[in-house]
């Protein structure tokens, strides 16, 4: 097994951050910047199938969809999770409707959104979320969705992958940084940049410290979320702890 996460990585482009033998977990390279709301898409490769978590906006698919054929061909992709329907997650999944047979993950509770998106036969293409989290076993790993509702999105779920001990965050985690990095490197600025969108977007410290009781029992490598940058393992706590102790949404009232 090797990690590359490592500081100093250009989010303008793809990285491997995992790889066992034919099993790779890798970033797209989808930040562009602009004043763009970006989003950070992840692949999942294994048996040259892929797992597609986020694939973004309208106006980063050909970049996506040039990142992703370096590793498989873009047809098999087998799944994509689409975290909530907000554009910057899920703008492009109209024209993955047209390139692949993928199976939409995500919530039960928008699944019917799907037809929004020129999805006719949902029952066929979607694979609904129980509130309560779920399990995929993709190739030579399984994917565990973990609930983190109202975080910011009432049906949201953090996905931890078995092998890469990776965990894939959504908008827990997010930052909005004058320069991009995709890997933290001073955390106590990193939690400077987090803490006005946390406050923003966050229900409330209770659904917090709910996600927290449920994640703290797996063993993180790295955390990945959909904005900002990758969370190594030797600041986790530390993120964990700010959180813990962070009023937010409702709190603020």
């Amino acid at each position: 097994m090797n990690y590359y996460i490592k500081e100093g990585l250009d989010a303008r482009k793809d990285h491997v951050l995992f790889e066992d033998g034919d099993y790779k977990v890798v970033y797209l390279g989808t930040y562009i910047g602009e004043g763009d709301v970006d989003v950070n898409s992840y692949l999942i490769v294994s048996r040259r199938e892929g797992f597609l978590l986020d694939p973004g906006g309208y106006k980063i698919f050909p970049k996506v969809i040039s990142n992703i054929s370096k590793y498989i061909n873009p047809k098999n992709i087998k799944y994509i999770y689409m975290c909530h329907q907000d554009p910057d997650v899920a703008g492009s999944i109209p024209l993955w409707r047209a390139l692949t047979d993928a199976k939409i993950v995500t919530s039960w509770l928008w699944i019917r959104f799907l037809p929004h998106f020129g999805f006719e036969d949902v029952d066929s293409v979607a694979y609904p979320l129980p509130d309560e989290g779920d399990r995929i076993k993709f190739g030579s790993t399984t994917l565990e969705f973990i609930p983190a509702h109202y975080l910011h999105s009432p049906g949201h779920y953090s996905i931890y992958d078995r092998k890469s001990k990776f965990l894939f965050t959504g908008d827990i985690g997010i930052a909005i940084l004058d320069e991009p990095k995709l890997v933290v490197e001073d955390i106590d600025k990193h939690i400077e940049a987090m803490k006005p969108l946390h406050q923003k977007l966050m229900a409330s410290n209770h659904a917090l410290r709910w996600w927290l009781s449920n994640v703290r029992q797996y063993d993180i490598e790295a955390i990945l979320p959909q904005h900002g940058s990758i969370i190594p393992k030797k600041y986790i706590n530390r993120f964990f702890s700010f959180l813990e102790n962070l009023k937010c949404g409702v709190d603020l009232l």
